[in-house]
């Protein structure tokens, strides 16, 4: 009797642990059982196994494993508390050990590619005739490839403008041969604002925009200065460089420029059709909890251009004026999380950012991941998609009831405070850590963007990242511009490794904060090599910062100053930087409110293993 009691406690158990794992190939079947041997070939139908499962084994933990191979998605995954579980089991998403899984955003280019002269290629797109798919990024084997631009390396500036922004003439020359040339670009550079945007008219060296260039939410326009800087893109006669294509909307043909003796043919070309991979969204009643994501890569998404065009007001985020501010968004994006992990994972050639941790979200780990080639801020932490700010149109917290009275000069009605303290301000992120990741080459589709972002939230841990060859600022954290405390508080920045930052954009740093903000401490950083447009430092408090540690960093190489705060409140502490011991001596009060030191001495740390990932 003891045999068949084994044997029927043992086919009890396998069920159950069968229905915990799934597989998933693009090679599978979504109407197979999504076994090891006879695999799902979809995410949504994984998705829709998991919440099956959830009415039999409700606290089971749940894996669903990526075999090797290119998952295409044509719309974003949709991942809501209900379909896993809402937090009572965990549920991870991983490649199979020794399997490359890789998500994208894309749809392959079939070709055939036809030689056109020299070495320019062409292919028809049916399904791109007539502006019904106008993407705006290419992939060559996986990697994005320049638009076509001009000048190809370098920048135009300004050699005159009328007074409204919408005539400018460009230095040196243009050629002839563009004018009339349509569908143009322009992008510009203008202090710390990125702006790109629709030209109406090319006419010799003249360009005519539909909208005045940059914004007028600041006061930091274009103006006739070596530091603001211009080009051009898209447009068949700019596709001169290898690598370099253009897409005729109208027609529905690809140009591509290949390298002498290239063959565009043994390559496999695509393109983005979404801007984002995942949305993982909660509810304020029911979060999403206990969700991971290990050892995936997320590649090859697109990236936004309004009809208006794209003027930069700050990190990323853009508007054309003071009536409503946007932000980039981002591969996977996090709403109402809580003990959400993303461990192991690689994120390359997307259009917008990688990961953004919006309302709601808390207890997160970002962790031993690398990102490469992502084109607008990498890691947002409070981002808020589309909002109108108070007075500054970025002055927009997850509201604090003391925050609505400073800024409005008046003391809201008692149920709009009920509402303030019972939702909002508890939708501000918190406890969330960035540990161990490297973030490279990117930022090269939104220059005025940056490596991490934290807005309004509090108790962030940024600790042993590497951040390397960025346009704009490396970690930048707070968000307000004036005095008064906000959800941005309590913050740590340590032992990160930051190098060869601002290189185009202005008016930024290694490390940037902004705001008053008790509790952040910035310490133990090593910060090198921050020049290449103008105003470029190494860590820069910005205005109204206030009771915060700046302590033990060391700062190296910058074409400006190497610790500056501006118009900061009298609350700070900065000691022991650069390897000297005691307070940082800074420069007395100048008439702007600024103080800064510039170190005579420029050093590097005696152990440079400490910083960045272990």
């Amino acid at each position: 009797m003891k045999t068949p009691l084994i044997l029927t406690l043992l086919l009890a158990v396998l069920p159950c642990s069968e229905a915990s794992t799934f597989w998933i190939s693009p090679t599978g079947r979504d109407d197979g059982p999504g076994t090891a041997t006879q695999p799902f070939a979809s995410l949504q139908r994984a998705l829709a196994a998991i919440q099956e499962s959830g009415t039999r084994l409700p606290g089971e933990s749940v894996t669903v494993r990526l075999l090797s191979g290119t998952y295409r998605l044509a719309a974003p995954v949709e991942i809501a508390a209900d379909a896993i579980g809402a937090g009572e089991r965990k549920v991870t998403f991983m490649a199979e050990p020794g399997h490359r899984a890789v998500i994208v955003g894309s749809r392959t280019l079939r070709g055939p590619w036809v030689h056109v002269r020299s070495n320019l290629w062409r292919t028809t797109i049916p399904e791109a005739a007539a502006a019904a798919w106008r993407f705006r990024s290419l992939f060559r084997d996986g990697k994005w490839q320049q638009r076509s631009r001009e000048p190809d390396t370098g920048y135009f500036t300004v050699a005159d403008m009328d007074g409204d922004r919408r005539r400018i003439t460009l230095q040196p020359a243009l050629p002839e041969a563009w004018t009339g040339a349509a569908g143009v670009e322009i992008n510009s550079i203008a202090h710390w604002h990125y702006n790109r945007q629709s030209v109406a008219e090319l006419n010799g060296s003249t360009v005519i925009v539909r909208e005045p260039v940059g914004s007028d939410a600041s006061g930091a326009r274009l103006a006739m200065k070596s530091h603001n800087r211009l080009w051009l893109e898209n447009s068949l006669v700019f596709a001169d460089e290898p690598g370099e294509w253009y897409l005729d909307a109208a027609r529905g043909e690809l140009f591509y420029c290949a390298q002498p003796g290239d063959d565009p043919n043994h390559s496999s070309f695509s393109a983005p059709v979404t801007a984002e991979l995942m949305v993982v969204r909660g509810t304020p009643q029911q979060p999403v909890r206990n969700l991971e994501f290990r050892n995936l890569e997320f590649a090859e998404t697109e990236w936004e251009m309004p009809a208006e065009g794209r003027m930069g007001l700050q990190a990323g985020a853009w508007g054309a004026d003071r009536s409503r501010t946007y932000s980039p968004t981002a591969a996977i994006r996090f709403l109402y999380c809580s003990n959400i992990v993303l461990q192991g994972c690689h994120f390359r050639d997307l259009g917008e950012g990688a990961l953004a941790l919006e309302a709601g979200c808390s207890d997160g780990l970002i962790a031993s991941s690398s990102f490469r080639r992502v084109g607008a801020n990498v890691i947002q932490v409070g981002r808020m998609p589309a909002y109108t700010g108070i007075g500054h149109p970025l002055h927009r917290d997850f509201v604090a009831p003391r925050d609505r009275i400073s800024e409005e000069g008046a003391i809201p009605g008692a149920g709009d405070l009920y509402r303030t303290m019972t939702t909002t301000a508890a939708e501000a992120p918190s406890r969330i850590r960035i540990v161990d990741n490297t973030i490279e080459d990117c930022l090269h589709l939104d220059l005025g963007s940056v490596g991490i972002w934290v807005g309004y939230a509090s108790h962030v841990r940024i600790e042993h990242n590497l951040l390397r060859n960025l346009p704009y600022t490396g970690i930048s954290v707070g968000w307000r511009w004036a005095p008064g405390l906000t959800n941005c508080h309590s913050n740590l920045v340590a032992f990160n490794r930051v190098e060869g930052v601002m290189r185009e954009a202005g008016d930024g740093g290694g490390i940037y904060l902004v705001g008053e903000q008790p509790g952040t401490k910035v310490l133990n950083n090593y910060v090198r090599d921050s020049r290449g447009s103008y105003s470029e430092r190494g860590i820069y408090i910005d205005e109204f910062g206030d009771h915060m540690e700046i302590a033990g960093n060391y700062v190296a190489e910058t074409a400006d100053r190497s610790i500056y705060l501006h118009k900061n409140g009298p609350n700070q502490s900065l000691h022991d930087n650069n390897g000297d011991s005691g307070p940082t001596q800074l420069t007395p009060l100048d008439s702007r409110g600024r103080r800064w030191i510039k170190y005579l001495e420029e050093r590097t740390p005696p152990d440079l293993s400490l910083y960045g990932p272990r």
